[in-house]
């Protein structure tokens, strides 16, 4: 095992946090979760926890006060997108909790932060998408990542904060406790709605496509850049370079529920839907590529089985 380090992880008790958090302690290094409230995950885990609210600019000044961290991974968001005040929250959570963040850690101390921005900066979801497109926001989520990105960006030139932002397309995986506000995503909506429907329907036609990576890839990288040196200090896509329908995810949901259950379960498209999806996409990490050489994995089978694997715990 290699140097331990000391990891704080923003939004470590979250959906993809949850796995970076496990991951990082797996590897042997000392993980600190900061965080609203104590939920599941922390509650079943003996990490050192935070309690903190980044959007209150005095607590997070008191709660970091003495704190020393070799790296820090900053995941908090707001992703709540359909409540009325949306717009006011992604912006003191996102940008100016990224702001209260950066202005009270130990800088010193501190060998690399890396961001968790999102690929909904460029605008688009068809075509050839690389770092070298002008991001075009579209919404509140985006919008507010991309200023919190110029954040990290301005402290790397005032403070020379050492860092990497990490533009995520789509990560998927089995949740690490049930009470997960991440059920609307796709293999979670749909393996839970296999569970407890018996059946599978689409609200669309499926031809929609994603770039989606399983959390052990985005792990991985993550924990591998931890080591890369000198930091990266660039923006950088994440994501498989793969492209996956939706029905391509239904069928592995379907897949997976036949072989642990034994029983078929029916599909069901939208056929009023008539959208083609004919516009390929490729969201291209070459330039990840060149510095931490990776192979995604398709899982989505084997996690939609642990989904299974957890929705009956919850019933016992």
């Amino acid at each position: 095992m290699g140097e331990q380090l000391r990891v704080l992880v923003t939004g470590g008790n979250g959906n993809l946090g949850s796995w970076i958090s496990d991951s990082l302690a797996s590897a042997g290094h000392s993980v600190t979760i900061l965080g609203r409230t104590r939920n599941q995950f922390i509650k079943n885990r003996d990490y050192a926890f935070i309690p903190c609210d980044l959007t209150d600019r005095e607590q997070v000044r008191s709660q970091l006060k003495g704190c020393a961290f070799s790296h820090v991974i900053h995941m908090s968001s707001a992703n709540d997108a359909g409540s009325p005040d949306y717009s006011e929250l992604a912006f003191r959570v996102n940008t100016l909790g990224t702001k209260y963040l950066l202005e009270n850690l130990d800088l010193a101390s501190l060998k690399g932060f890396q961001y968790f921005s999102t690929f909904h900066v460029y605008g688009r979801n068809s075509g050839r998408i690389t770092e070298e497109i002008p991001p075009n926001p579209r919404h509140d989520y985006a919008s507010t990542h991309l200023f919190a990105e110029h954040y990290v960006q301005q402290y790397h030139n005032t403070h020379g904060l050492p860092y990497v932002i990490w533009r995520l397309s789509n990560s998927y995986g089995a949740p690490k406790f049930v009470d997960s506000t991440k059920w609307y995503l796709i293999l979670n909506d749909l393996s839970r709605m296999a569970f407890e429907k018996k059946e599978i329907r689409l609200n669309s036609n499926g031809r929609a496509q994603r770039d989606l990576i399983w959390m052990g890839d985005v792990c991985k990288i993550v924990e591998r850049a931890l080591n890369v040196t000198p930091s990266l200090n660039s923006s950088y896509n994440l994501g498989s370079s793969k492209t996956y329908r939706m029905l391509d995810v239904a069928h592995a949901v379907q897949k997976a529920y036949e072989e642990a259950y034994g029983d078929a379960l029916p599909i069901h498209l939208n056929d009023q839907d008539t959208t083609e999806h004919d516009q390929a996409l490729l969201f291209d990490c070459s330039k990840l590529q060149k510095i931490i050489p990776f192979e995604a994995v398709e899982n989505f089978k084997a996690e939609a089985k642990k989904i299974f694997q957890l929705l009956e715990e919850n019933m016992s």
